[in-house]
C-alpha cells in the first residue's frame, strides 16, 4: 500500500513511511533479438552505411579507406610510373598523397541504348557519400555494356566487347565551387555473362580534359611531371527492385567504391591544407 495512501496517515500529523510495491511479473531479457539484429546487419553490405551528411566514417578524411588494396596501389603505379622514365617511381610518401577513394549510395535504372552496338545505358547517381579527398559530394555515371560480349576488338571498334561508361564526381567543399572530377571507365565482361549484364568491376582512368576545379590540369605541364595521371578500379555492388520502375528495364540501389591512384597539381584547393 502506497505511503501517501490516506488509510495509513495519523491524525495530526503527516507521515511518509517506506512501504513495499508489488510489481508485475516480466521475462528475462534475451539476446534472441539483438543476435538476429547482427545477423541482420552482416548480411546487408557494409557500404549501404554510408551516412549522407557524414562520409568521413566510411571514407577517412585524409587517409585512405578500410576497402583499399595497398598492393592494386603499387601495381597502378608502376604502370602509371614506369621506373625509366621520368618523372621515375613515386615514393611512399607521394604514394600516399595520390591516393585516391571514394564511395557512394546510390540509384540506377537500366534502358535503350544510344547506338546499335551497345546493349543498354545504365544510369547511376548517388548524394550519399564522397571523397578523402573532399569532404561531401555528388555522383553521376553512365555504363553502356556491349551487345556482344564476345565480338572482336577492331582497329575501327577496340571497344566492340568491353563496357564503357564515364563519372562526373562534384565535390561541394566551401569556397570550392567547380569541382568536378570526370573518370573514363573500361572493362572486359566476365567470361559467359549475357549481354547487357551489370558489371562488379571496371577500371577507370583520369579524364583531364573534362575534370575542372583542383581537379583541372595546369597550362603547360612540363613533360614527365605526371600531372596529367591517374588511373584506378571501380567496383558495384548491386540491388535490384524486386519490381523495376515503370518505363525502365530495370532499376534498384547501387554501392560505387573508387580506388586508385591520382595526381593533381595542388594548387587550386583553397581550403583544405592537407591537399594544398
Amino acid at each position: 500500500m502506497p505511503a501517501s495512501d490516506p488509510r495509513r496517515r495519523l491524525p495530526g500529523r503527516r507521515q511518509h513511511r517506506p512501504t513495499i510495491d508489488g510489481l508485475e511479473p516480466r521475462e528475462l531479457p534475451s539476446t534472441a533479438a539483438l543476435a538476429g539484429a547482427l545477423h541482420s546487419m552482416a548480411r546487408r553490405p557494409a557500404a549501404v552505411v554510408a551516412r549522407p551528411m557524414s562520409p568521413n566514417g566510411l571514407i577517412g578524411i585524409g587517409s585512405p579507406g578500410p576497402f583499399v588494396n595497398p598492393a592494386l596501389l603499387r601495381q597502378i603505379a608502376a604502370t602509371l610510373y614506369p621506373a625509366s622514365s621520368p618523372p621515375g617511381s613515386p615514393t611512399p610518401a607521394e604514394l600516399r598523397r595520390q591516393t585516391f577513394t571514394a564511395r557512394w549510395e546510390g540509384q540506377y535504372t537500366v534502358g535503350p541504348p544510344r547506338f546499335s552496338d551497345r546493349a543498354s545505358t545504365i544510369h547511376l547517381w548517388g548524394t550519399a557519400g564522397g571523397a578523402n579527398q573532399f569532404l561531401r559530394g555528388k555522383l553521376d555515371a553512365a555504363l553502356f555494356p556491349p551487345a556482344d560480349p564476345a565480338a572482336t576488338p577492331t582497329p575501327g571498334n577496340p571497344y566492340a566487347n568491353q563496357v564503357t561508361g564515364f563519372a562526373s564526381l562534384f565535390g561541394e567543399n566551401y569556397l570550392q565551387a567547380g569541382t568536378i572530377l570526370v573518370l573514363d571507365f573500361n572493362g572486359t565482361p566476365t567470361a559467359g555473362s549475357p549481354a547487357g549484364a551489370l558489371p562488379h568491376q571496371l577500371t577507370w582512368a583520369y579524364d583531364v580534359n573534362s575534370s575542372s576545379g583542383p581537379y583541372a590540369a595546369p597550362g603547360g605541364v612540363v613533360p614527365g611531371s605526371g600531372y596529367t595521371r591517374g588511373a584506378g578500379i571501380v567496383q558495384f555492388q548491386w540491388m535490384p527492385d524486386a519490381h523495376p520502375r515503370p518505363g525502365t528495364l530495370g532499376s534498384g540501389h547501387v554501392v560505387i567504391t573508387f580506388q586508385g591512384l591520382l595526381q593533381t597539381s595542388q594548387l587550386v584547393s583553397g581550403v583544405s591544407k592537407r591537399i594544398s
